[in-house]
Order: structure tokens, then C-alpha cells, then sequence
């Protein structure tokens, strides 16, 4: 197994989650930085993700890179959040503190256990809803509501897209209809 391996697992998961890859080496107001894997968020993040593989080039030249990455953007006067993604053994000490002084950090270790990788990268994936156990009573499952044929149902419906209130008026006015009105709001029972 190379070193290489992990970063890829990251890089196949962060590609297939709708980030795209930056052409290696990472350009950067006139640096190169040869890092194991760089990618920039489309859409739902904003982040420049970073992976930095101590395993291949060491604990000292993956803090240097990323001091100069967030450095170089600093003088570029970005916005963008740095994102590093640390594949093999996990920083300690005054490697940790470093980097965590420049940016959001999410070791992932070896990457090996496919799941295990969605988990220690969930904050730059999307979010996943599970399943609707009951998908016939969801209202905001299927594109069309199938009502019953009958004129109080739809009324109650288009009632809803104005409001609770809306709603109970209308059935508060349907039942009157049907029963009589209450007795207890009659005029001559409040006075």
C-alpha cells in the first residue's frame, strides 16, 4: 500500500461530494505548493480544502505548506476558509497548534474504512436524510398532494399556502355549517 492511496480515498470521497479539484501544484499569488491534493468548494462550501499526506512527505513539510497556503491567502486578501485534510499519522503538539492556528483541521488517518472516512469528513459533505419510513403520509415526498374527492379537503388545502389561521377558520366555518353554531359563542350566552 503507498502513501498515496489515502489521499486518493479522500480525494475520490471530496470530488464525488461536488468539490473540484485544483490541478496540482497548488498556485497561490505566485507560490507552488506541491500538496498530496487540493480542491475548492462549489455551491454549498465555500472552502479551499487542502489534504496534507504526513505519511509522504512528513509532519514538517505539511505544516510548512499549509502555513504558506494560508499565508498566500492571507496577502490575496481571500475570504475563502482553509480546510486541511491530514491523511496518515495524526499531528501533535506544536504541529497541531500550528495548524489549527490557520485553519479548520480533520485528521483522517489512513482513510481505510469507507465509512469511517464519511464521518471524519461530514462537515464538508452534504447532508444526507435518511429515508421517510412512512413516504405515503409525507406531504413533501411526491411533487403532487392526491386529495380525496371532496370540496372541504381542497378548500383546507388552499386555505394552508395562507396560513394556520386560515385553515381554522375555514374548517372552524365548515363544521358551523354542518353542526349549527356553537352555543357557547352566541351572543346571548356571553352576556
Amino acid at each position: 500500500m503507498t502513501a498515496a492511496v489515502p489521499a486518493e480515498r479522500v480525494a475520490d470521497l471530496l470530488v464525488s461530494a461536488g468539490y473540484r479539484r485544483i490541478p496540482s501544484p497548488l498556485q497561490m499569488a505566485g507560490l507552488d505548493f506541491d500538496v498530496a491534493g487540493a480542491f475548492v468548494g462549489v455551491g454549498h462550501s465555500a472552502d479551499l480544502v487542502v489534504i496534507g499526506d504526513m505519511a509522504a512527505v512528513g509532519e514538517r513539510k505539511v505544516l510548512q505548506q499549509i502555513e504558506g497556503i494560508a499565508r498566500a491567502l492571507d496577502v490575496m486578501r481571500s475570504h475563502r476558509p482553509l480546510t486541511t485534510v491530514i491523511v496518515g499519522p495524526r499531528p501533535v503538539g506544536k504541529t497541531l497548534e500550528a495548524l489549527a492556528q490557520v485553519g479548520r483541521i480533520l485528521p483522517v488517518g489512513e482513510a481505510i474504512d469507507p465509512d469511517d472516512l464519511i464521518d471524519r469528513l461530514a462537515v464538508l459533505l452534504p447532508l444526507r436524510l435518511p429515508e421517510t419510513l412512512y413516504a405515503d403520509h409525507d406531504l413533501g415526498a411526491g411533487e403532487v398532494l392526491t386529495l380525496p374527492n371532496n370540496p372541504l379537503a381542497a378548500e383546507l388545502v388552499d386555505a394552508s399556502k395562507l396560513g394556520e389561521e386560515e385553515v381554522r377558520t375555514r374548517f372552524h366555518a365548515a363544521l358551523n355549517a354542518i353542526l349549527g353554531p356553537d352555543p357557547h359563542t352566541d351572543e346571548e350566552s356571553l352576556g
